[in-house]
């Protein structure tokens, strides 16, 4: 495949073109979402340090950084919507590409956009949990307003995203400057739990382990970073813009999640967060009471709502390429998107009745990060596909070294401390190579 063939196969049937500012939002409202208000809780359970914690933030920040560089190199080279679907399709073989498909309909988007669902309604209705039926319903009908702001058009879903994303982050930024510019730094408790190392860096191999296998709650905060490759065919300036969209939505979310998660972990009694889901109300309320804890509140359902319209505008668009490729159902590759639309919010709204699904944060770190090292690697088979493709740059080529090699450690540690999840994950992976086995069969016939 030719530069010139690949150009003239990027236009896309929607004619709606996306600029900078709404790809950088997408990207965005794709990465804050649950994980943000969760997650350190966990990591302070099995690090033991606060300090340790935000340098595992860093961590999966500079790992989310490579991604991106790497993920723009890959749509430089082939400007066209439907992720890493198409990008393993392509480069490497259909099989490897029906899978990246498959983990984005089960992992991907179906499972995380009933999580954000959930997590908005369950901040809606002081004093409930995630297996009320009235969370489940109020989850499911988020889901299906923003099915119908989708279907109305993309010039309103869009526009009711950016102004989401735009709210948030003003929230967000409030809780940061009130908290380090009218809190007295006297009343900041956090530190190390009892009878836990005192020192942020790892001082021992198997505290190195640790903390590898603890980023795996973290990593499911960042995998938005390629929010901009299931788009790419509907953006201005393809190549040039998705890619730095990817970086610059990165760089602030990482700026936002190191802040924030400074101020979760710092400011509470340590003790009072361990373990703990609702992170950030435990902390709002300690740093500035009930007032505080509405603000939070407030930007906990932000994120969760922006995060369901982002990715209800992203998911359809692999299922619809994967229609036209023949490896789904010919009836999802409408060029409105809104079979593949409906699609997903059915199978999201199903989900959303699923008990606790919280406990999916570690599964669905885990096999994104998984399926996101398999299209990064496709960028080393970028020629043999497209020979006259633009070699790779050093930076791409450091970038992606890095980001392989901390996946790989990632995924490693991980299947010693939480092999349940692991398991999991390898189970969706054979799962989907069966069912594209299963769909050759049927397709010859």
């Amino acid at each position: 495949m030719s530069n010139d063939s690949t150009n003239a196969s990027t236009s896309t049937p929607n004619h709606e073109q996306l600029g900078i500012v709404t790809l950088v939002a997408i990207v965005v409202a794709n990465m804050i979402g649950v994980g943000l208000f969760t997650s350190s809780g966990y990591s302070l359970a099995a690090l033991g340090n606060p300090g340790r914690v935000m340098f595992a933030w860093a961590l999966c920040g500079v790992w989310a950084m490579c991604g991106a560089i790497a993920y723009g190199g890959l749509v430089s080279r082939l400007p066209k919507s439907g992720g890493e679907y198409l990008f393993l399709s392509r480069f490497v073989h259909p099989s490897v590409g029906f899978l990246a498909g498959w983990i984005s309909l089960i992992a991907g988007f179906t499972a995380p956009i009933a999580l954000a669902a959930k997590s908005a309604a369950v901040h809606l209705i002081p004093g409930s949990q995630s297996e009320d039926i009235s969370v489940s319903l109020l989850a499911a009908g988020l889901i299906c307003l923003a099915t119908v702001l989708h279907i109305a058009g993309v010039r309103v879903g869009t526009g009711s995203q950016n102004g989401i994303v735009f709210g948030k982050l003003v929230l967000m930024l409030w809780v940061v400057l009130f908290a380090f510019f009218w809190i007295d730094g006297q009343t900041w408790k956090g530190a190390a739990l009892p009878d836990r190392s005192a020192a942020w860096m790892p001082d021992s191999g198997a505290a190195w382990w640790t903390l590898a296998g603890s980023m795996s709650w973290i990593a499911l905060s960042y995998t938005g970073f390629n929010a901009g490759i299931y788009i790419a065919g509907e953006s201005k300036h393809a190549r040039r813009w998705v890619p730095l969209s990817m970086i610059a939505g990165t760089i602030i979310v990482t700026i936002v999640y190191l802040l924030l998660n400074y101020i979760f972990v710092f400011f509470p009694e340590p003790t009072s967060i361990v373990g703990q889901e609702q992170v950030a109300a435990i902390a709002a309320q300690a740093l500035g009471g009930d007032r505080l804890a509405v603000v939070v509140r407030a930007i906990v359902v932000l994120s969760s709502c922006s995060s369901v319209f982002a990715m209800l505008m992203l998911g359809p668009r692999v299922y619809r390429q994967m229609a036209i490729d023949k490896v789904f159902p010919t009836f999802f590759s409408d060029a409105s998107y809104r079979k593949s639309t409906i699609l997903q919010c059915v199978l999201s709204a199903a989900v959303c009745f699923a008990a606790n699904l919280l406990d999916l944060m570690s599964y669905l770190g885990l096999t994104l990060s998984a399926c996101g090292a398999l299209a990064v690697g496709s960028l080393l088979w970028v020629r043999r596909s497209i020979p006259d493709a633009t070699p790779l740059s050093l930076i791409e080529k450091l970038a992606t070294s890095i980001y392989l090699a901390m996946s790989l450690v990632l995924i490693i540690a991980s299947c010693s401390q939480r092999p349940n999840q692991f398991w999991a994950m390898v189970g969706t992976f054979i799962l989907g190579i069966l069912v594209f086995l299963a769909w050759q069969v049927r397709s010859k016939r």
